[in-house]
């Protein structure tokens, strides 16, 4: 049985809409594991970098959720959302709110974001080279050097999950055609005289959910 699948979606307008937190979590829907840069061979020890980076969300990538309400379903952002969602996300001045395992109680003090992109034309990520475009990256600096080296670097978390306020939009599914759709095709082609190329284009279209 196929899942029901919804985009997840913001309203620009509403305050408590979008990405309210970014959370260090040890087993991030985005299923990508951070990526920890910590370079003593390169660095005096008092100026190694302590920093992490990760992606927030792929793009238009499946994610599994279960709830009382609803069941089982699949979740999504598209590239547009997931731009609009980082803008916001700057404008609203939360770009250092960080917590543990979304844990609103569990705050993560003395971090700081120091980088976010959008993968497109204009940016990559050689760290990430086949994430799908338009999506979310982003690096934190750690300056608690203690919470580096006892919680970072002990692999007790792996990567980024975002939290937020979100609305659901449904994905609305083509129906496959059924044999008897797809002799009448047929049956109309013919009668319209449409070339063997033609035919098996329309079809070929049909059979994909493609508009002619």
């Amino acid at each position: 049985m196929d899942l029901p699948i919804f985009y997840l979606e913001i309203n620009e307008e509403l305050d408590e809409s979008g990405v309210d937190a970014i959370s260090f979590v040890d087993a991030p829907a985005t299923e990508v594991a951070w990526h920890k840069f910590s370079k003593p061979e390169l660095f005096k020890k008092d100026e190694a970098r302590r920093v992490v980076t990760s992606p927030v969300m792929l793009a238009e990538t499946e994610i599994f959720r279960s709830t009382p309400s609803m069941g089982d379903y699949l979740v999504k952002f598209s590239e547009d959302t997931i731009f609009k969602m980082m803008q916001k996300y700057f404008k609203d001045n939360k770009i250092h709110r960080v917590n543990e395992d979304h844990n609103s109680k569990a705050e993560v003090n003395n971090v700081t974001m120091i980088e976010s992109f959008v993968v497109g034309d204009r940016v990559t990520s050689e760290l990430y080279p086949n994430i799908p475009k338009g999506s979310w990256v982003a690096s934190f600096y750690i300056q608690d050097k203690d919470y580096w080296d006892n919680v970072i670097m002990s692999d007790e978390f792996t990567g980024f999950s975002l939290e937020g306020s979100f609305d659901l939009v449904e994905v609305k599914m083509s129906a496959e055609p059924t044999e008897e759709d797809l002799f009448n095709e047929l049956k109309k082609l013919v009668a319209e005289g449409k070339t063997d190329e033609e035919i098996l284009t329309s079809l070929r279209e049909k059979l994909n959910g493609e508009k002619e």
